[in-house]
């Protein structure tokens, strides 16, 4: 029997999507693209409400998951769904909508809150979610997918390995339609957290051209790209670390980092592989394979350190706040004549 009870709120794409099928994953079948997928994977956690402001989104996800969770509370105000015992939260609403359920989700004795991306939209909200998950005691994990791929993990513990020497910058690239700056660009720019691991100090930016007048948050939870911008972007961090973030919805890249060091190079290519450049020859190594990555790796993870069994978590509210710092910094950067600006 499953042991916790589970709750998710905002049953968008992100909340409620099913996995594809994939055979190449004979293990563990295909990974979940979605925080209901992860709940359906894993055994010891079993969703027992479900939250969203829409009826036909309801609907939807009846019509999608009734048969996985036929007991389902089906709830259009999150705090009855705050009210039915849950011991583990997802927050998968618009971006700007995230702040308020996490503060109330931590004040309703939950065991830990797993939140999308990007935290909020606002530095306020950001350190009132984190203030509200310690004061209670319990972790708030923020999906930024990237840091549960083999491929990421592979690469930090090539770096921390000293496999590169010291490292001194990134490139971070992805080109895309979708490569808004709270979208897309979050994922890039929290990569570029993951492998600084450093507090950011200063930035400058220059947004997509018509976003000149772009100073905070304009999206609608990433349904309508043309309504944020792409971002070519400098971030200095206080270890020293320098990065340029390519972030550009009209041009077309894959999804790039560059780590150089002191001796050498690593490239991700997401999520295909990993590349090392050291002492004069070019390695490629081949991608671990994991039974579990991104979503349900995450909320795995989230359930382990309430229980005590790790001690911390790989993208916590902290984390994510620096990622957020970085782009409403971009933004302050645009707005003042993209001059540089301490975060």
């Amino acid at each position: 029997m499953p042991l916790y009870r589970g709750g998710l709120i905002g049953l968008t794409g992100i909340g409620a999507n099913p996995a594809p099928a994939d055979p190449s994953r004979p293990l563990a079948g295909p990974m979940p693209v979605s925080h209901a997928g992860a709940y359906a994977l894993l055994p010891n956690i079993e969703l027992v409400g479900v939250c969203d402001l829409r009826l036909e989104a309801l609907d939807r996800f009846r019509a999608v998951w009734g048969a996985e969770w036929p007991e389902l509370r089906y709830c259009t105000d999150y705090r009855e769904l705050l009210g039915l015992g849950l011991d583990f939260l997802s927050v998968c609403t618009s971006d700007h909508a995230h702040a308020q359920i996490v503060v109330d989700g931590c004040a309703a004795g939950l065991k830990g809150i797993f939140c999308e991306k990007p935290i909020a939209t606002t530095t306020a909200d950001a350190d009132r979610m984190v203030a509200a998950a310690a004061a209670a005691g319990i972790p708030l994990q923020i999906d930024h997918t990237r840091r549960w791929w083999p491929v990421y993990q592979l690469a930090r513990d090539r770096l921390r390995a000293g496999e590169i020497g010291e490292l001194k910058a990134i490139q971070a690239s992805r080109c895309h339609p979708r490569a808004m700056l709270f979208r897309n660009g979050t994922h890039l720019i929290d990569s570029v957290v993951f492998f600084a691991d450093s507090d950011p100090d200063w930035v400058f930016a220059d947004l997509e051209d018509g976003f000149e007048d772009y100073v905070e948050y304009g999206g609608d939870g990433g349904r309508d790209p043309s309504r944020e911008p792409g971002v070519q972007g400098y971030i200095r961090f206080r270890n020293g670390v320098r990065a340029f973030v390519n972030s550009h919805k009209q041009a077309m890249s894959p999804y790039t980092i560059e780590l150089l060091g002191t001796g050498g190079r690593i490239t991700v290519v997401d999520p295909a592989g990993l590349e090392v450049f050291a002492e004069g020859r070019t390695t490629v190594h081949p991608v671990p394979t994991w039974t579990r990555t991104g979503i349900s790796a995450a909320l795995d993870e989230l359930i382990r350190c309430a229980e005590g069994t790790r001690p911390e978590l790989t993208s916590p509210g902290s984390e994510a706040c620096r990622t957020l710092r970085i782009i409403l910094g971009f933004l302050r950067s645009q707005a003042e004549g993209n001059r540089r600006v301490a975060v």
